[in-house]
């Protein structure tokens, strides 16, 4: 009887596993960067430009051309503001984080440079 509870009890503990659901079924996330104009610009344009462009950008962060958006991402005022906590005030975009792909892609677009391809 003791031998029975005894694999009652362990069976399910020694049965289960912890899995990653990208390591099971990959990233929903674009492998690659098709373009500056393709990809990043259509992603700042969505999420950052309303108050990071025309006559007078926030911060003076204006990310409504290449030269700009570039020199900001490779000095990292982009990017670190993107990776913050939420609770953190200074969160970018102030009306809630990006999703891990958008923020990839733009992490993936910096370390190669980002080039204007």
């Amino acid at each position: 009887m003791r031998c029975l509870l005894f694999a009652l009890f362990f069976a399910p503990l020694v049965s289960c596993r912890y899995d990653v659901e990208e390591t099971l079924y990959g990233s929903n996330c674009p492998d690659a960067i098709e373009s500056y104009e393709g990809d990043v610009r259509l992603l700042l344009e969505a999420h950052c430009t309303t108050c990071h462009g025309g006559a007078s950008p926030e911060s003076g962060l204006d990310l409504t051309n290449y030269a700009s958006t570039r020199q900001a991402t490779l000095q990292g005022s982009l990017l670190n503001v993107l990776v913050l906590p939420e609770s953190n005030s200074l969160s970018m975009p102030p009306n809630g984080a990006l999703d891990s792909c958008k923020i990839a892609l733009l992490q993936n677009w910096a370390a190669l440079g980002a080039p204007e391809f």
